[in-house]
This record gives structure tokens, C-alpha cells and sequence, in this order.
């Protein structure tokens, strides 16, 4: 997956190409999540991307749940026939445009006030093409459906994919995930 934006009247522009899938979901995520904190609108360009596994339509979800908690707006555009037919199959609420400009018009009638939140350099994801490849930590067990925890402190969402002590990445509120998904909250 190859990851990138471009902003035009302050909405965030995401292109993503190839695929989202159990391998690049997290950094697509991530990569959503930090734009989030800049941008309270954004359309996801889908004219490069190929496939999305069900894992990816996890993350798109959980994207769109993050920005739209914040108060703004996820849209997409350009989506192959594929992906429109999977949307529709699993019944994904996301709007979906034909083009930039339905998608661009779209986002300014949704009536969120599109702004660009001040943030740092150091927060900000990178203007240019994003692509990581992060090491997989040996652990001793990967849960088969992730959990999404709900931070109670500050509402961010946290993806948990194996058991552990964590640190929600927004208010720093520790908390840990037993073997059997069990959430304990310091």
C-alpha cells in the first residue's frame, strides 16, 4: 500500500493505492488517525486502489468512526466496481462519489464546518508518499478479530491485535488485554 494527500480547501485528499489488507491495515489506520488531528474533512481517492480485504473495510470503518467522533466527515471517490459491490454487500455507511468534485461538493454541503486544526510538524503525517513496513513482534498469541477499544478518558479509539499492557496513544491512560480479550483499565 502506497499512501499519500494532497489538501485543497482544507479538505484532505487520500490516495491510496494497491490494497488495504491484514498486512497494512494498522498503518492505514494510523495514517488516518494522525491526518484526523490536522483535518476534520477527508475524501479517500480509491482510483489506485485495487483490493480491500474484509480486515481493510475493518479499518476503513474504524477510520471513518474516528474522524466523524471528532466531528468531521470521511467520503470516498472513485471506487471500482468491486469495492462499490462489497460496500454494499456488508452494508459499510460511507458515502462513495463518482468523481473529486461530487466528493468535494458533497463534503461542503455536509454542513461541517471544514477547518485545518494547528497541529505540529511532528504530529502531522508526511505530505509525501507514506509507505512503512513495521517488524511484527514475536508474541506468544494474535487475536483472530482484533479488538477496537474505546478509550474512557478521551474517547480515542485503540486497535488491539494481541494481548499486552498499552498506553492509549492521545491521553496516555494505561490499560491492559488479557488472553481471553478481557480489558482492564488502570
Amino acid at each position: 500500500m502506497f499512501i499519500q494527500h494532497t489538501v485543497k480547501d482544507s479538505v484532505a485528499i487520500v490516495t491510496v493505492e494497491g490494497y488495504i489488507d491484514h498486512t497494512n491495515a494498522v498503518q492505514f489506520e494510523e495514517y488516518i488517525a494522525t491526518l484526523q488531528k490536522e483535518f476534520n474533512a477527508i475524501i479517500i481517492d480509491c482510483s489506485k486502489l485495487n483490493y480491500i480485504s474484509s480486515t481493510g473495510f475493518g479499518a476503513l470503518m474504524y477510520a471513518q468512526r474516528v474522524v466523524e467522533s471528532g466531528g468531521g466527515v470521511v467520503v470516498l471517490c472513485y471506487c471500482n466496481k468491486e469495492i462499490m459491490t462489497l460496500i454494499d454487500i456488508i452494508a459499510l455507511p460511507v458515502k462513495r462519489y463518482n468523481s473529486l468534485d461530487e466528493a468535494m461538493e458533497a463534503v461542503q454541503d455536509t454542513g461541517v464546518k471544514i477547518i485545518e486544526k494547528p497541529v505540529s510538524s511532528k504530529e502531522s503525517p508526511k505530505k509525501e508518499t507514506y509507505t512503512e513496513t513495521k517488524p511484527v513482534a514475536m508474541t506468544s498469541m494474535v487475536f483472530e478479530h482484533p479488538l477496537v477499544i474505546e478509550c474512557p478518558d478521551c474517547r480515542t479509539m485503540v486497535r488491539i491485535s494481541s494481548p499486552g499492557k498499552f498506553k492509549c496513544p492521545d491521553c496516555g491512560l494505561q490499560f491492559a488485554v488479557d488472553d481471553d480479550q478481557t480489558v482492564y483499565f488502570n
